[in-house]
């Protein structure tokens, strides 16, 4: 049965453009009608990004983020990964790709942890990862080594979650087995989830689905998860190669895969395009369709999952734009419209990063103030002159503060401090000052003419031009 497309609607661009199918074959969709985000990836050079877009191109891949800097990769050198390996990326790798690739491979950096030292870097140097482009962190603890434990994790999460950089695959550990679960499952998963709950405003996305979504015992532990912790998100790398078959129900999966579609970011744990052109195209049949079929890495037949659209939506895409603004950014510069919030589905996880636009207008004719969000916020306050206003989210990354709240503000030039918030309790305040100038004298210039002159005092200093 050839798979149905509905008409085209504002949230979705992927409802148009439809592979023909044969009747006997159900429809996968084309490379060009959804984007796809591949938030698993592990690659060390340049001739690995570049096969990797290759890959992507024959199989429907969009953008792909890179876990780099683990102890499988090498630098560009041939070193053995070490924190040098991962600090010349920013001027090395992520130049290259911008300029060769289109931002088509975005970077995470990975580290090794060890018990007796710790993690790779500092918790004040997660700042600086992500100035220079990194869009989330990659942590992977080897053996039963448990997450609480490592020396100084707890400062480095909170300091993530601060600066909004997602933990992109948060590796806890591999206690599944084609058998079964590993003895040690139960205490990786508790560890895991306690050190999640420890940090709200930190967004863990737990590599391999938390070694979860192989057995229908584990779908329903990591339901309760879900209900619990909604900083916790899992990806899909591997899951499906893992599948326990006499413990796994196909209809379930599918039924939880709808349900918690806003908790789940499909992902490959390929090495540069490792998995090829064909065995991507398995995994979208696995997720698009109800044919029997292996998935990426070749695990045990079952049938696919064939789910609807909008939960692809989200598997694809969405949750990775709503948790990573430069995966939204790339996403919109190649032609999708992604926005900040998609019916009920808001992009409140993210940074409210906050800017104040500069504006001048003549005293007597207020002009409308604004901005730019990183995010949709929960509250929004501007300040000036010692007065308090209560701003506006448009909901599309601007806000606004509308002309008549600033009637009677005195002549001079005006600090504007604005606060904002969001649901997950993440604080910004903007950076710039004296954005706002009131033109003293005779009523009758028009706004757009203080404006201008409002630029341009502002360009020289504050003088007069």
């Amino acid at each position: 049965m050839q798979r149905r497309l509905g008409p085209p609607t504002p949230l979705c661009l992927l409802l148009a453009l439809a592979i023909p199918a044969r009747a006997d074959q159900q429809a996968i969709y084309p490379p060009s009608a959804m984007p796809r985000v591949d938030m698993h990836t592990h690659m060390d050079a340049r001739p690995q990004y570049a096969k990797c877009v290759e890959a992507m191109d024959q199989w429907g891949g969009t953008v792909s983020i890179s876990l780099a800097g683990l102890f499988w990769v090498k630098d560009n050198r041939g070193s053995n990964a070490s924190p040098a390996s991962v600090r010349q990326m920013p001027t090395n790798d992520m130049v290259y790709v911008r300029e060769e690739l289109n931002d088509r491979v975005l970077f995470c950096p990975g580290a090794f942890t060890i018990p007796s030292q710790g993690i790779w870097w500092e918790a004040d140097e997660i700042r600086r990862f992500k100035e220079q482009g990194f869009v989330g962190l990659k942590l992977w603890p080897h053996g039963r080594i448990l997450t609480s434990r490592i020396p100084g994790i707890h400062a480095q999460l909170e300091e993530a979650g601060r600066q909004g950089m997602p933990l992109v695959g948060f590796h806890t550990g591999d206690p599944g087995t084609k058998d079964g679960d590993h003895a040690a499952f139960p205490r990786f998963e508790d560890d895991s989830v306690e050190v999640a709950e420890a940090h709200p405003r930190t967004t863990f996305i737990f590599a391999h689905g938390l070694f979860m979504l192989q057995s229908d015992r584990g779908m329903e532990k990591l339901e309760g998860i879900f209900d619990r912790c909604p900083n916790v998100f899992v990806d899909l790398s591997f899951t499906h190669n893992t599948r326990q078959p006499a413990r796994y129900t196909a209809s379930k999966a599918r039924a939880f895969y709808i349900k918690h579609r806003d908790r789940i970011l499909f992902g490959s744990d390929v090495f540069a395009a490792g998995g090829g052109a064909a065995g991507f195209l398995n995994e979208r049949r696995l997720l698009e369709t109800g044919e029997v079929t292996s998935g990426l890495h070749g695990g045990p037949r079952m049938e696919g999952f064939h789910l609807p659209d909008p939960v692809l939506n989200h598997i694809y895409y969405w949750n990775a734009a709503r948790l990573i603004p430069r995966v939204r950014q790339v996403l919109e510069a190649r032609g999708f419209r992604i926005g900040f919030e998609l019916g009920t589905f808001a992009f409140d996880r993210l940074p409210p990063d906050v800017t104040v636009s500069p504006l001048a207008f003549r005293a007597g004719r207020p002009a409308e103030l604004t901005g730019t969000l990183g995010s949709v916020t929960d509250s929004l306050t501007v300040e000036i002159a010692g007065r308090s206003f209560r701003g506006i989210d448009n909901r599309n990354g601007t806000w606004t503060l509308p002309a008549d709240r600033m009637a009677g503000l005195p002549a001079g030039i005006h600090e504007v401090k604005v606060t904002a918030s969001n649901s997950v309790g993440l604080v910004r305040t903007d950076s710039s000052a004296n954005e706002l100038t009131v033109l003293a004298g005779p009523d009758g210039a028009p706004a757009e003419q203080g404006n201008e002159r409002g630029n341009a005092r502002k360009a020289t200093g504050g003088r007069e031009p």
